[in-house]
């Protein structure tokens, strides 16, 4: 099986928390399930078989832990990575994830970067050079033969995830125009588009990768990134 086609089931009452973990995980390629409610999450793992379950531990009518053990002890279900997810590092709630059956935990907020560390170990992803911070920004593209608008998913220093109001094609160059909210910056940056990451008809994702970035553009963007994660 290749790691594009792994499966991800994110288990949390609070939708706001899975989205924004979906978003992240989508650009990676992965198949991303979501559960509002242990009862829900047992179900999906039954039918998808997901390969690693990103499981809070304090939810409403069944917690994280007795989810945890109930899929420890079903023969069909077992054979799965599970990373809990809790509010402190406290040491009663790492053990209470541990005890339960866990591989992992990991502590909200969610540090997307430490996130992606866990998954890559527990999946094999091949680990990404530049750290990436989800952001959204104006983008305005030139492809050549037209323009496109749209904002910004996330940001490194060696590329980009957009999603714009036109198709793409792959391999082509497109020079970029972006205002960055700190001191307000205008910067330019010629990108190749080199994945498409899927759409909903209207709006399309693609994977931008920065070509013949300057020393100025690198010292821009690298503080950009860096304050975010701040």
């Amino acid at each position: 099986m290749k790691w594009q086609d792994k499966k991800i089931l994110l288990v949390d009452d609070v939708k706001l928390f899975l989205e924004m973990e979906r978003t992240f995980l989508n650009r990676e390629g992965l198949k991303v399930f979501t559960a509002s409610s242990g009862e829900e999450a047992i179900a999906i793992h039954r039918r998808e078989k997901v390969d690693l379950i990103l499981l809070d531990l304090f939810m409403p009518g069944m917690n994280g832990d007795e989810v945890c053990k109930r899929i420890r002890k079903d023969r069909e279900l077992r054979k799965v990575s599970i990373i809990m997810v809790t509010t402190s590092s406290r040491k009663e709630d790492v053990d209470l994830c541990m005890g339960a059956g866990a591989n992992d935990y990991i502590t909200k907020p969610i540090d997307p970067v430490v996130l992606l560390s866990k998954i890559s170990r527990f999946l094999n992803i091949p680990k990404r050079r530049d750290v990436r911070v989800l952001v959204r920004l104006r983008v305005e593209g030139d492809t050549g033969y037209g323009q496109f608008f749209g904002n910004s998913v996330d940001i490194s220093l060696g590329g980009m995830l957009v999603e714009i109001d036109r198709p793409l094609e792959i391999g082509k160059v497109v020079n970029l125009s972006l205002v960055l909210p700190k001191k307000v910056r205008l910067i330019e940056l010629k990108s190749r588009v080199v994945r498409e990451a899927g759409g909903d008809g209207r709006l399309y994702r693609y994977g931008l990768e920065f070509i013949d970035l300057g020393m100025e553009e690198k010292g821009i963007l690298k503080e950009f990134i860096e304050s975010r994660r701040s």
